[in-house]
This record gives structure tokens, sequence and C-alpha cells, in this order.
């Protein structure tokens, strides 16, 4: 197959099911999900391959993935696998916020009904927020607050210190459907002339597993 545009992958694993999103070389995006949980880790690879076919690993331009914040093993294997996968084939990879693609989500879903700035929060443990505030600009989304975890009063605080207008989005359980935004934001950074190194992709947990 000759490989006429870019060819991007992204893989999102924060949350209990897998979702993948493969943009081809005619620009046509698909997407499906799995709802793995347990079974993410051994079943991980074999989905992988079953779903770039007819693609090889070596037509892909880039690779993007979700860091976090969301499961602690889910989202360890994800950064694992696509920075391997990064390294291996010595093509870029995108690291993209799970909170992220969720403020992607909310714009692209009712762009007319945004007003300023997108602040999501989603639950995290021991009845904490993991939260973040995004800018909607011209060159994609702008981090105004990065990913940190907050007490739901503190988070309540910092909204109304915040300039308004501010428009609030809350990450449900179902991550693995905004693979796709995973894929558009990365591609953004790709049109803007981003090549990130494999090296620079972390994950971000947020909070340990273990209570201490």
């Amino acid at each position: 197959m000759i490989v006429s545009a870019i060819v991007g992958l992204a893989i999102h694993t924060c949350g209990p099911a897998l979702g993948l999103a493969l943009k081809d070389a005619m620009g046509e995006i698909r997407h499906q999900s799995w709802p793995l949980g347990r079974d993410l880790s051994t079943q991980l690879h074999s989905l992988l391959l079953e779903f770039i076919d007819p693609y090889n690993w070596t037509e892909f331009s880039f690779l993007a993935v979700a860091v976090g914040p969301g499961g602690f093993t889910g989202t360890r294997l994800g950064v694992v696998t696509a920075r391997t996968l990064a390294q291996q084939l010595e093509i870029p990879l995108f690291g993209v916020s799970s909170l992220a693609a969720v403020a992607q989500r909310t714009l692209g879903a009712s762009p007319g009904d945004v007003q300023g700035d997108i602040a999501v929060d989603m639950q995290a443990q021991r009845e904490q927020l993991y939260t973040a505030i995004y800018r909607p600009t011209s060159r994609g989304l702008e981090v105004i607050q990065p990913d940190q975890v907050r007490s739901p009063a503190d988070w309540e605080v910092a909204l109304k210190a915040h300039p308004q207008p501010l428009t609030r989005a809350t990450a449900g359980e179902n991550l693995a459907a905004t693979v796709v935004q995973v894929l558009a934001l990365a591609e953004g950074g790709w049109n803007r002339g981003d090549r990130p190194d494999w090296a620079t992709v972390l994950p971000y947990y947020g909070q340990h597993p273990v209570d201490r």
C-alpha cells in the first residue's frame, strides 16, 4: 500500500475500556472500543494488530496516547505500549491528557454553547477530583490550569475565582470514547509542526494508587 497522506493511531487505556482510533491515508477516521477490564493486558496487542489492518506499523506517521489521569494499571500499560512502538518505529508520539480529550469533545459537540474556558473534572480516589482548565484557541487547546488533584470544595473555590465566562464538563466512565479526540489533538499538533519524541511522554497518575 502506498501512503499518500499522514496515517495516525491513537490509544486510550485510562478507563476500564480500550479505545483505538485511526486516521487513514484518505483522511477517514475509524474508531472502536472494547470493555476489557482486567483483560486489557492480555488482549491489547492482538486487538491493536487486528484494528490497524490493512496497514502495517511502518506506514504510520505518528502515534498518540492518553496519558491519564485514569486507572493506574491501564494508563501505565497504554503509555508503555505507545512509547515502545514509537521508539521502535522512530516516529513522533503525542501524549494527550484524558481531561484535554474531554474538553475537546465538549468543544466539538456543541461549539456554539461553549463560553470561555472549559473546566473539566473527573472523579478520583479518596473523594478527590482530577481537574484541569483549557482555553480554546485557533491553535488548539491552551492549558490554563494543568491536570491536578483537588478536593471538590477547593475546585469550586477555584472556579468561582476564575474569570468568567466558563464552561464546565465532567468526564464519565466511558473515557475510551474520547480516543477520537486524543487523535484529533495529536493531529492538530502534527499540523502545527510538532514532532514530540517518545521519551518525553510520561503517564500522569495524579494520586498514588494505594494509601500510604
